[in-house]
């Protein structure tokens, strides 16, 4: 029998793309970019994404690029060519809301309500500090929490199976006595496996699994956890 559930946070228990566009759209809305002109809109936020997740990879690998700011800023740079300072609002404006947004996967909140008083809650996530505790308080959750590693905290990502053990000492538990769930087969497949932990595949757009990889429980729902350790 489990004693804890260690959860990875984005499009696990919080919907990380929702964030992004509702965040987006606000600050938009705040510095008049695209108001009515949803073709333009989506243009823009097309090639942002794009812009985005290129310089995210730089950072997070790395790179030249060395902080969440200078990844929104040169993300705006390059979808937008307009001064320097408008960038930097823009990239103010977006981080604010994005750190203060907190939308749900759905059944999360009903599942975190079922197990705050039978197990202990842990979360390992790959993010940067301030978004993640404070879209954790932001839903409401924060404390619920027994256990949270953050790798901008720690400086190990999943999958590393460093941060994995990290978990567990906090929690004071042996690896058999957890369940991990999360989203990716990347990171948090390979760090479960890596760590010898019990993992719960979150299949939320229910894609094909290769064949080669073999979770210990598959859902769609997160509501289907109950049934996963016996509720």
């Amino acid at each position: 029998m489990y004693k804890a559930i260690i959860f990875d946070l984005d499009n696990t228990l919080i919907n990380y793309s929702a964030c992004e566009i509702e965040a987006m759209k606000r600050t938009c809305n705040d510095h008049n970019l695209f108001v009515e002109d949803i073709e333009a809109w989506s243009l823009f936020y097309g090639e942002f994404s794009g812009h985005n997740f290129r310089h995210w990879m730089n950072f997070v690998g790395g790179g030249e690029v060395k902080t969440i700011g200078e990844v929104l800023r040169y993300s705006f740079r390059d979808t937008l060519k307009q001064d320097q300072l408008f960038h930097s609002k823009l990239s103010d404006t977006y981080w604010d809301y994005f750190c203060n947004s907190c939308y749900f996967e759905e059944g999360a909140e009903q599942i975190l309500t079922s197990f705050k008083d039978k197990y202990a809650l842990g979360i390992i996530t790959n993010g940067i500090s301030e978004a993640q505790r404070k879209r954790l308080q932001a839903g409401k959750i924060y404390e619920i929490f027994k256990s949270i590693m953050i790798s901008d905290e720690v400086g190990i990502r999943k999958p590393d199976k460093r941060i994995f053990e990290m978990s567990l000492i906090d929690l004071q538990l042996s690896n058999h006595e957890v369940l991990f769930v999360g989203d990716s087969l990347q990171d948090d497949y390979h760090g479960a496996v890596n760590s010898d932990i019990d993992f719960c595949y979150y299949n939320r757009q229910n894609i094909e699994v290769p064949k080669d990889l073999k979770p210990n429980y598959m859902i769609s729902s997160l509501l289907e956890l109950k049934d996963v350790v016996g509720l």
